[in-house]
């Protein structure tokens, strides 16, 4: 829980300053503290206890604000710094992560999103400072390419790796394949918990849960046990959802396919990692492009999103790793080898590799993963994954 908590505003607009302060007047949790016209006069401000988000309007001069930013945000890491504009653009948007900015945010949309935003971000900077378990997000840039089985192959390491129960929620509102892949039915999942009217706690999720083993829960999908039409999702809850995931299990892993647009926002706030799941073709990197730049735009650092090769042949891919890198615009891409029999004989079995082939080169290249992960979580050291 956020409270007490203080906003700075830096701006020359009284239109702008009067839109802000009406979106926070309707928090209770985030007062506006001080409204200043130049970057430069926060400087003696920011040492106040209280102050936790700085909002800026960038429209005046965006490249000497950002620059002026990218000077004092490193010195206050614990500081959240949301820049306001009137216009964006992919440079404009990577100039303000560059400077250390957690959030881009339209000035026409400032009045109704910005107390919105404020509060999920602080308060998913609050669950990482309390040392509660983490979230990992799974998106896939196609249908087929494998990300449900990086997903439970993933949670099933990260299991093993840190001795700790894990959940998977899967948010296939369409064929539920998180429980095809297990085998596994049951009578509550995912859309009881969101569905939820009172609070949501660990005990709900905990409850709601298909133990798959001891210390590997599922929250299945409307597919999974009423074999009915799609059915939608009520987002508004998925945020608390997540939250209470956090005290309940070391790592929560989201497999998101087909997410609405609303929810992967969501995901992409309190997610600690987000996995975007390709295979080596130019469709699947297009896709893959557009998850990144959205997951960027969205507030999430780029070190934290990993994109996944998965399926990756060593000879003759339709498209090269090292060109994937250069459309991604990242450093580094983990690579999961193309081994179907073994990815298959995982699925006829309902059982994750490390039960089904241990000693496999497939399964080593997810246990390399979730050590990489853990070991960053575990150090929290702002190393990039690679």
């Amino acid at each position: 829980m956020i409270s007490g908590l203080e906003v700075l505003l830096v701006t020359k607009e009284d239109a702008t300053a009067n839109m802000a302060s009406s979106a926070l007047g309707a928090s209770k949790r985030i007062a506006l503290g001080g409204i200043y016209q130049e970057v430069s006069e926060l400087r003696v401000h920011l040492s106040r206890a209280s102050v936790q988000a700085v909002v800026v309007d960038i429209d005046p001069d965006p490249s000497g604000i950002l620059h002026g930013l990218g000077v004092i945000a490193p010195a206050h890491p614990e500081i959240l710094f949301v820049v306001v504009s009137s216009k964006s653009s992919e440079e404009l948007i990577l100039e303000a992560m560059q400077a250390g900015v957690r959030h881009f945010l339209r000035k026409e949309s400032l009045e109704s999103e910005l107390g919105r935003v404020l509060e999920r971000l602080l308060c998913a900077d609050a669950k990482r400072a309390s040392k509660l378990g983490s979230i990992i997000s799974v998106f896939s840039a196609s249908g087929g390419c494998g990300a449900t089985t990086v997903a439970l192959n993933l949670s099933n390491e990260l299991r093993l790796e840190s001795s700790r129960p894990v959940l998977v929620i899967d948010l296939d509102r369409c064929y539920g394949t998180v429980s095809a892949y297990l085998g596994i039915r049951g009578q509550y999942g995912i859309a009881d918990v969101l569905d939820r009217k009172g609070p949501i706690d660990e005990h709900l999720i905990r409850s709601s849960a298909y133990n798959y083993m001891e210390d590997f829960h599922v929250l299945i999908s409307p597919p999974s046990f009423d074999g009915g039409a799609p059915k939608l999702l009520q987002h508004k809850n998925l945020t608390n959802a997540l939250e209470a995931c956090r005290h309940a299990y070391k790592y929560t892993v989201v497999d998101a396919p087909r997410v609405a647009e609303s929810i992967a926002a969501d995901l992409a706030v309190a997610s600690d990692f987000a996995l975007v799941v390709f295979q080596l073709t130019v469709k699947d990197l297009k896709f893959a492009q557009s998850i990144v730049s959205f997951l960027v735009k969205r507030g999430i650092s780029r070190e934290r999103i990993l994109p996944l090769a998965n399926r990756c042949k060593r000879r003759s891919p339709l498209v090269r790793l090292e060109d994937s890198k250069q459309v991604l615009g990242v450093d580094s891409v983990h690579r999961i080898r193309s081994d179907w029999r073994k990815a298959m004989g995982c699925v006829n079995h309902g059982q994750p590799l490390a039960n089904v082939a241990p000693r496999s080169g497939l399964r080593r290249d997810f246990r390399a993963l979730a050590a990489k992960i853990h070991t960053y979580e575990a150090n929290d050291s702002g190393m990039v994954l690679g």
